[in-house]
C-alpha cells in the first residue's frame, strides 16, 4: 500500500475514532520506511496516539530506525516508558542500543534497568562499543558449526536454522567458540556424509573487530564484494556480523558527509531542520567565507594601478577564477574520495599529488592556448592574450596541487579530509589566481 494524502487524511480520523482495528489494518500494509513519513506529517499529540498501536503490532522499533534524527528524538520524548521497554523487549540489542543513544543518558540507565537483565547486559555491552564502529553494526545472531560436525550433521542444522534466520556463510568454530574457518554451502552439500567439517572449510577468512571503523568495514566488504564480515575479539571468539544491509546505510553517510562537508555544512542540516538550527549551522562558516573572500579582494587591490590602465583585464578575472577553482575542485574530489573509499592502498600520497599536478598543468596548457587566441579574436590585445596563455597553465598547476595536498595534509592531522576543504582549496586557489594574472599582467604588458 502506497502512502498518499488520502491515506494520511484516512490515518487522521481513524486517530480519533473509537476502535483501532481498521487503523491497525491500514498500518499493516505500509512498509516502515513509509510509517517514519506519517510521523513527519502527525501533530504530537496524533503521533502519541499512534505510538502504542505501533508498538502494539510490533511495528514501531522499524519505523523509529527509518525516522530522522531531530524528527526521532521529539518522538522518543513522548513515548511513555512502559511502551520503549516493550519496545525494547521485542528489538535486536543493536536497535534497541541505536535508540538509546538518542534518550538522555539517566532516562536511558532507567530503561535498561527494567529490562530482563540479560537483554540489557547485551544491550549495554553494545553501548560500550564507539558509535562508528562494527561493534554497533554487527548482529549477534549468526550460523556456526563446530569442527567435529559431520557433513550430514551440518546439513541438517542448517536446514534447522535457515527456517528462522538469514544465513550468509557457515562459519566454522572451535569447541570455545573460535573462529577457525568457513566453508562453502557447496563444500558441505558434496562431501562424504562422514567427513568433519575441519576437513572442509578454508582457514583465512577476513574478519574485522568490534571497534574497527565503520568506513573500514564499509571499504572490506566492498573490496571482496562479500555479504557478510565477522565481527572477533582479540581471541577469535565471533561476537557477530556486520552485514551489507547495514553499511548501505553508512556508505550513504559517508556520501552525505563528503558533499556537506565541502559545502561547509553539518550532516544534520536537512530540509526539515528547524530555521534556528539551520542558521546556527551555516553562519560560522558564511563568515569564514566572507573573511577568505575579504583576502582575495585585497589581493586584487594590489593590482588597482594595473587595472586601471587595462580595464580589459578586469572582465577576465572571472575566467582565471573559475578556471583555477574547477581545476581544485576536481582534484579535491578525486583525493578526497580515494581516501574515502582506500585508493590510497595502491598508490602513494606523493605520486598522487604529483600525477594531479601533471593533470592540472597540461589541461591549464591546451585551455590557457584556447583562452589567448579566444581573446586575441575577441580583443585584439596581443598582451592580454599572452598574459592569459601564461597564467592559466601556472593557475592550473597551482590549483590541483592545492587540490590534492590540503585534504592529505588534514587526513594526517586526523582530521575529516573533506571538511572545510573545499572552502579553503577555492579560496586559496582564487587568491594565487589573482596573484598570478594581475602580477604577470604587471611585469608583461609594459612592453605591449
Amino acid at each position: 500500500m502506497k502512502l498518499n494524502p488520502s491515506n494520511i487524511s484516512i490515518i487522521k480520523r481513524l486517530l480519533v475514532g473509537r476502535s483501532n482495528r481498521p487503523l491497525r489494518t491500514i498500518l499493516l500494509k505500509f512498509e516502515p520506511g513509509e510509517i517514519a513519513s506519517i510521523f513527519s506529517v502527525l501533530d504530537r499529540n496524533e503521533n502519541r496516539r499512534l505510538m502504542p498501536i505501533l508498538v502494539e503490532l510490533d511495528l514501531a522499533v522499524n519505523a523509529l530506525l527509518e525516522t530522522p534524527d531531530p524528527i526521532l528524538e521529539g518522538l522518543l520524548k513522548d513515548i511513555s516508558e512502559k511502551s520503549l521497554v516493550k519496545i525494547f523487549s521485542k528489538s535486536r540489542p543493536d536497535q534497541s542500543a541505536d535508540l538509546l543513544t538518542h534518550i538522555p543518558q539517566e532516562r536511558a540507565d532507567l530503561l535498561l534497568e527494567q529490562l530482563h537483565p540479560k537483554i540489557a547486559k547485551t544491550i549495554r555491552q553494545y553501548l560500550a562499543y564507539p558509535e562508528d564502529s562494527a561493534g554497533r553494526l554487527m548482529q549477534t545472531s549468526f550460523f556456526s558449526l563446530l569442527d567435529s560436525t559431520t557433513a550430514e550433521q551440518g546439513l541438517e542444522l542448517l536446514r534447522q536454522h535457515a527456517q528462522n534466520e538469514s544465513i550468509y556463510y557457515i562459519y566454522c568454530t572451535d569447541a570455545e567458540q573460535r573462529l577457525t574457518g568457513v566453508v562453502s554451502l557447496r563444500q558441505l552439500a558434496t562431501a562424504p556424509k562422514e567427513m568433519a567439517i575441519s576437513n572442509l572449510r578454508k582457514p583465512r577468512v577476513v574478519t574485522v573487530s568490534p571497534f574497527s571503523e565503520s568506513e573500514e568495514v564499509a571499504r572490506l566488504i566492498g573490496q571482496y564484494n562479500f555479504v557478510a564480515l565477522p565481527v572477533i575479539d582479540e581471541s577469535r571468539h565471533i561476537l557477530g556480523l556486520v552485514t551489507v544491509d547495514d553499511i548501505v546505510d553508512i556508505i550513504q553517510e559517508q556520501a552525505t558527509s563528503e558533499i556537506y562537508a565541502q559545502a561547509g555544512l553539518q550532516e544534520d542540516d536537512r530540509i526539515y531542520t528547524p530555521i534556528q538550527k539551520s542558521v546556527k549551522n551555516r553562519i560560522p562558516w558564511m563568515f569564514l567565507n566572507l573573511g577568505l573572500a575579504s583576502i582575495a579582494s585585497w589581493v586584487i587591490s594590489l593590482f588597482e594601478e594595473t587595472l586601471s590602465q587595462t580595464i580589459i583585464l578586469a572582465s577576465l578575472i572571472n575566467i582565471i577564477a573559475g578556471m583555477g577553482g574547477n581545476t581544485a575542485i576536481q582534484t579535491l574530489t578525486v583525493v578526497t574520495r580515494g581516501l574515502a573509499v582506500g585508493d590510497f592502498s595502491f598508490t602513494s600520497a606523493f605520486k598522487a599529488i604529483i600525477k594531479e599536478a601533471s593533470v592540472g598543468l597540461i589541461n591549464g596548457f591546451f585551455t590557457g592556448i584556447g583562452a589567448a587566441l579566444l581573446i586575441y579574436i575577441w580583443k585584439g590585445h596581443l598582451g592580454v592574450s599572452v598574459v592569459i596563455g601564461i597564467s592559466m597553465p601556472l593557475n592550473a598547476l597551482i590549483a590541483a596541487t592545492m587540490g590534492a595536498c590540503v585534504p592529505l595534509i588534514l587526513d594526517k592531522l586526523k582530521l575529516d579530509p573533506a571538511a572545510g576543504s573545499g572552502v579553503l582549496v577555492t579560496t586559496l586557489t582564487d587568491m594565487f589566481s589573482f596573484f598570478s594574472f594581475l602580477g604577470i599582467a604587471t611585469i608583461l604588458l609594459q612592453f605591449f
